[in-house]
């Protein structure tokens, strides 16, 4: 039974290993695309640390609607603040990261 656990265990590990290199390679080899885009909807979501006094990680997200989809990407504190709700232009995007929004 033992043999059976450690066996699980070490293929759940080697998967989420595989999972994660999947979506380094698959960001870096991602072909850059251009779409016509909405910013949809804008948010901070905060990583909140239980102990007192510990630093907190924000995290800024930004959505845009397309004709097909919406896509949500993580910015900087600074970028975040540069998207406007409503604002529509042209989304140039390779993998999860923004390229260009005019």
């Amino acid at each position: 039974m033992a043999e059976i656990i450690n066996i699980i265990a070490i293929l759940l590990f080697l998967s989420c290993w595989i999972l994660v290199i999947k979506k380094i390679v698959w960001n870096r080899f991602a072909p850059v695309k251009t779409v016509k885009a909405e910013v949809f909807d804008k948010y901070q979501a905060n990583n909140a640390s239980k102990y007192p006094g510990v630093f907190k990680q924000g995290r800024y997200m930004v959505v845009f609607a397309t004709k097909d989809k919406k896509l949500a990407f993580a910015v900087s504190e600074i970028s975040y603040h540069s998207y406007k709700i409503k604002e529509k232009g042209t989304l140039k995007y390779k993998g999860n990261q923004i390229i260009s929004f005019q």
